[in-house]
């Protein structure tokens, strides 16, 4: 299990993600109430910054996926496609 830290305009706010889980579905479980859309990698409404640790895809980016390059090398993740390979931070 890894800590996870959601960084928000409201503060801060940690929860567990149980390895091979993604970060959506644990802050679900956890009772966050985050922004998602179809849950596949697809419509990117749950795309964060990652600040610190690393993660990998749970599953390929969907071909319709919009998400570029740029944007995962600044630190862009989908949650509903992520599981963290250590304790993570991100921006929401």
């Amino acid at each position: 299990m890894y800590k996870v830290t959601l960084v928000s305009a409201e503060g801060r706010a940690d929860f567990f993600c149980p390895e091979k889980s993604s970060v959506l579905k644990s802050a679900y479980a956890a009772g966050h109430q985050l922004t998602c859309g179809c849950q596949q990698g697809r419509c990117m409404t749950c795309r964060v910054r990652l600040i610190k640790g690393s993660v990998t895809s749970l599953r390929p980016l969907s071909r319709y996926a919009t998400i570029d390059s740029a944007n995962l090398d600044n630190g862009g993740v989908l949650l509903c496609s992520v599981t963290p390979l250590e304790d993570i931070v991100i921006s929401y």
